[in-house]
């Protein structure tokens, strides 16, 4: 299991979990989240995710390789985001798919199989929101892009600084701001107070 590098080649790939329609309520926490992978090498029984998820992350408990029980905590900063993906089946019809992405595929979150485009993007929003993760797009290629992060800002390409600051002399803004004054005299005017008395 590879932890910390990510695995290219599964990202324009069916995930193994979006073969049945699931959805996990972003609204009813905590919540448990199963499934089965195929079998490893060398092993005659499926391999069997449980992942328990929290406002604080995720705990998974699994097989590891040499068949001893695993359990780990991932908390949400472990994760990349809310990744969002589309595929397109055999009769046509599209499946999307909702996982809080994690660098690794296999620690990878399902959180939503469904035909219905616009109920899962609620759910997309509403999963980022409450877990304060970045809304995240992958594409056919497996090109991951931020679709909007959990401030609300959405991703786009970034303008260039404006040149006037550099063009200007090295002035406190305060300074910059303040008009030339008038060269000539002086003139000072004096006066006394008169005060009516009865």
């Amino acid at each position: 299991m590879d932890v910390w590098g990510h695995r290219q080649g599964t990202l324009n790939t069916k995930p193994v979990w979006a073969d049945a329609q699931m959805r996990v309520d972003p609204y009813a926490l905590p919540q448990k989240i199963a499934y089965d992978r195929a079998p490893i090498s060398g092993s005659a029984r499926d391999r069997s995710f449980e992942f328990t998820l929290n406002d604080d992350g995720a705990t998974l408990k699994c097989d590891m390789t040499c068949g001893l029980p695993l359990s780990l905590s991932l908390p949400k900063r472990a994760f990349m985001g809310v990744a969002a993906r589309a595929f397109e089946n055999e009769d046509g019809s599209n499946t999307v798919t909702l996982e809080l992405m994690h660098r690794d595929s296999e620690l990878s979150v399902p959180l939503c199989v469904s035909n219905a485009v616009e109920d899962t993007a609620s759910d997309w929003h509403s999963w980022a929101k409450r877990l304060g993760l970045p809304m995240l797009m992958v594409d056919e290629a497996g090109e991951i892009s931020v679709v909007q992060d959990h401030n609300g800002i959405t991703s786009r390409t970034a303008k260039p600084r404006r040149r006037r600051a550099a063009m200007m002399k090295r002035r406190p803004n305060f300074m910059r701001r303040r008009k030339v004054g008038m060269v000539g005299p002086v003139v000072r005017i004096s006066a006394r107070e008169i005060i009516a008395r009865t």
